[in-house]
């Protein structure tokens, strides 16, 4: 009987190990697919991140080039400096964040601001150093004044209501960003790092659409695991009626 028991034995492991190694292997592939499912979901999940970075700085630098406005997200506003006032500190070009000011009175010295410019500077955005902070004038109103550190002579005394943002940083790689975008080759580079991010993505795609998906399906999976015990019943089947022949 043992002998019997170990025949029993070698049979079902002989159905199931070389019977069927295509079923085998599209098992296999299964369990290679979640892990590339996974991996994909986590490379998604980073891919989209910078995406989202990406378009908000086009956002921000085409609202600000085309509308001639500065738009400002959670009290922060991306500015750009487009003179050499500010030499040697501020460079032509570069781009600094600039906070909300909600409470211009508090200003002080070496504070850089930008505010709306008036005179020869009406209609732009002035970033310049204060080099006197706010006071309160005989008529109730707080003024301030500020100067370009590579001019000679300070700006006009202005107005805290003027004032829009102190700066809070220089942002060395959304100034790469801009220079990027608002080039002549910037949106071809831009949509082709696009196309390079989620190639995989339009790849399964063009297969769908074009009929070419061959990807196993869950019901197919679980067809091939009903024949293999199916198939495994059976051998045990024969294998009993075969013992009880030889008894």
């Amino acid at each position: 009987m043992d002998k019997n028991n170990d025949f029993e034995n070698a049979v079902e492991v002989t159905s199931v190990t070389t019977e069927h190694p295509k079923s085998k292997n599209r098992i296999r592939k299964r369990h290679e697919s979640k892990l590339h499912k996974t991996l994909r979901i986590i490379k998604n999940i980073i891919c989209w991140g910078v995406l989202a970075i990406l378009v908000l700085t086009v956002i921000v630098f085409m609202g600000s080039k085309v509308n001639g406005k500065t738009p400002s997200l959670f009290g922060y506003s991306v500015l750009r400096v487009s003179t050499g006032s500010m030499q040697p500190e501020l460079m032509i070009g570069d781009v600094i964040l600039g906070k909300c000011v909600d409470n211009p009175t508090a200003l002080k010295v070496g504070d850089i601001i930008t505010y709306r410019g008036s005179g020869q500077t009406e209609g732009l955005l002035v970033t310049h150093k204060v080099v006197v902070a706010p006071y309160k004038t005989a008529d109730g109103t707080y003024k301030l004044q500020t100067k370009g550190i590579a001019n000679d002579a300070p700006d006009p005394e202005i107005s805290t209501e003027d004032v829009l943002y102190i700066m809070v940083c220089k942002l060395g790689f959304i100034d790469t960003l801009y220079n990027l975008f608002f080039s002549p080759w910037g949106l071809l580079i831009f949509i082709a790092a696009l196309l390079l991010i989620f190639i995989d993505e339009l790849v399964v795609i063009i297969r769908i659409l074009t009929g070419h998906d061959k990807s196993p399906k869950d019901s197919d999976i679980n067809e091939i695991i009903d024949r293999l015990q199916k198939e495994k019943l059976q051998q045990k089947a024969e294998s009993d009626n075969d013992t009880k022949s030889e008894e």
